[in-house]
């Protein structure tokens, strides 16, 4: 983050209660936000641990925080944590198999003492360590898995620290530090701040390590002789809060603070040098500021390590904003057009930004003025501000429940955002015996192209009728509105279709419409008067079932099907 900014460090220190009583909003009226823990101390990151259950690290007391159901339930950990500048709790994770072994990840800079400390030269690195979960603390500590200590030759910060670690789709840790002010011109030049050819400032990058804390031999990199470079996955990063895969494809991202110009979005494929310190914003763009001399360079003027490869980022403000986190709206509860699409958040303004995606998955769908992938303009930022007022977002993810999870580190607390009304898939289809399906539940979405079809190649003159069913998971047994969403045919005409669902208090099957007939779509919307009689109180399961019935077939075997173009509920809570 640029040091013209407020540094992390300085955050809880600076924030006003009457900064932060202003109302968080949001551009898009189909959403609803709310508190939903309070009472932190300046939070940093957090990861769940199971539906409504999360461990949170903060920043200058180095404490892991339970939370369960929006409320503290106690302190995990306590490490003793370095907190000056924007050193200390950075980042927490979870191992893809914890519900397995348990395994907590923290990234973190240990002080050199045994209490917490603000001196600056009280500190000893940063680093990773694993500890295990218990169900209420976090102990039997492992490592540290990676560290990157303090160096009497070189710069050790206390600023650009970076710390969000998070596991990758292979299974391999990931994890972003900044280059803590090492590799300047006029000081030891480095290769991860393409100052040299040789030397390693051992900082700079974003790591890639197994979760024991080896090094996996197809990283970018092994085949370098200097045995320091082997763990990174890229190189040429500043500093930056903000790190995450895409949910679609896997591909790895993250936004970069600059110096006095250019914060940046990336994507960040295997070997990328991302620039620094020589380049900042796209390379077209010629940037000059301090720490290159004020002079123009370009990639070609980068110290290329053999697999690597610069990259433009894909979004930069001229005008840094502090860039922090950054995620994806994973969760088809939202509407359509917001699934999967990018969030991001800052220091200097307090708002959040949304970027859609092209369909390659691989650029943003920018709106006009913004072809050149640069918010030149305050104009052209608030072109993609999606909310406003949301202090310092440090983390955002989407929970077990489908809503997005945000930080306000200042205000100290973590915001929930919602639909306004919830956009519900089945979780499980079934049918009766005899019945084949084609298609996967992947497939059962909301649109023409993507159709689900079950088809009965058991049926006799007499047989019927042929039923179809498929179950959702709700939030709870009270939403203020329920709303079934149906568009159905079947492959044959003249037999009618009708929809139920379980009631849960008489145990028996109630007709919500029987009046689904047509080869062609046919489309209905149904209330759903008293929701609490279908869902089920435990397990906030509803049961549906589409039924055809008299059949006709004068012979046997027969086949017939019911094509599902959309089958959804639409949920709205209090």
């Amino acid at each position: 983050m640029r040091r013209a900014a407020i540094v992390l460090a300085s955050l809880a220190a600076f924030a006003s209660a009457a900064a932060d009583a202003a109302a968080q909003t949001l551009t898009d009226g189909r959403l609803k936000l709310a508190n939903w823990v309070t009472g932190l101390s300046a939070p940093t990151a957090f990861v769940f641990i199971g539906p409504g259950e999360l461990l949170v690290i903060q920043k200058n007391d180095g404490m892991v925080r339970w939370v369960k159901d929006g409320v503290i339930q106690g302190t995990a950990l306590d490490l003793n944590v370095n907190s000056n500048s924007e050193r200390g709790g950075l980042g927490i994770t979870i191992d893809p198999d914890f519900a397995v072994n348990g395994y907590v990840y923290v990234s973190y800079s240990a002080s050199t003492t045994s209490a917490d400390s603000s001196a600056s030269d009280r500190w000893l690195d940063n680093r990773v360590e694993r500890y295990t979960w218990n169900g209420s603390t976090l102990g039997s500590v492992f490592g540290p898995l990676v560290a990157f200590p303090s160096d009497a030759s070189q710069a050790n910060g206390p600023n650009h620290d970076g710390g969000p670690i998070e596991f990758g789709p292979d299974g391999k840790l990931y994890g972003q530090t900044g280059d803590l002010n090492r590799g300047r011109f006029g000081s030891t030049a480095r290769i991860e701040q393409n100052t040299a050819t040789s030397g390693s400032a051992v900082v700079g990058g974003i790591f890639r390590i197994n979760s024991d804390g080896t090094i996996p031999t197809d990283n970018p990199f092994t085949g370098e002789s200097d045995s320091a470079l082997h763990l990174w996955w890229s190189y040429g990063l500043r500093n930056g809060y903000g790190m995450c895969f895409d949910p679609v494809n896997g591909e790895l991202w993250n936004t970069e603070n600059g110096p006095n110009l250019y914060d940046e979005v990336c994507r960040v494929p295997k070997g990328m040098n991302s620039g620094w310190l020589k380049i900042m914003g796209p390379d077209s763009r010629d940037a000059t500021y301090g720490e290159n001399n004020n002079t123009a360079y370009d990639e070609a003027d980068l110290t290329a390590l053999a697999n690597s490869d610069y990259l433009d980022p894909e979004l930069s403000f001229k005008t840094p904003i502090g860039i922090t986190a950054i995620t994806f709206l994973g969760s088809k509860l939202f509407p359509d057009d917001l699934v999967d699409n990018c969030l991001i958040g800052d220091n200097n303004t307090g708002n959040l930004y949304y970027c859609a995606m092209k369909a390659s998955r691989l650029e943003f769908k920018l709106p006009s003025g913004l072809g050149d992938k640069v918010a030149d303009t305050t104009g052209e930022r608030n072109k993609i501000q999606w909310g406003s007022s949301f202090g310092v977002v440090t983390d955002a993810q989407i929970g077990p429940d489908g809503y997005l999870y945000v930080v306000n580190h200042i205000g100290n607390r973590i915001i929930r955002i919602r639909p306004v009304t919830d956009e519900v898939d089945p979780f499980v289809w079934h049918a009766e015996p005899g019945t084949k399906i084609t298609g996967s539940t992947a497939n059962a979405e909301t649109s023409d192209e993507k159709v689900y079809t079950f088809i009965d190649q058991t049926l006799t003159g007499a047989a019927g009728p042929f039923r179809v069913g498929a179950d959702f998971r709700l939030q709870s047994t009270a939403p203020t509105s329920l709303v079934l969403e149906v568009e159905t045919r079947m492959s044959k005409s003249g037999i009618p279709q009708q929809i139920e669902a379980k009631n849960v208090v008489t145990g028996r099957w109630d007709t919500l419409d029987g009046d689904l007939i047509g080869t062609s779509d046919v489309f209905k919307s149904i209330a759903i008067a008293v929701p609490a009689d279908y869902i089920d109180p435990t397990t906030l399961e509803l049961k549906l079932r589409v039924s055809a019935l008299s059949l006709p077939f004068s012979s046997s075997p027969r086949k017939i099907a019911i094509n599902f173009d959309l089958l959804r509920l639409l949920a709205t809570y209090p």
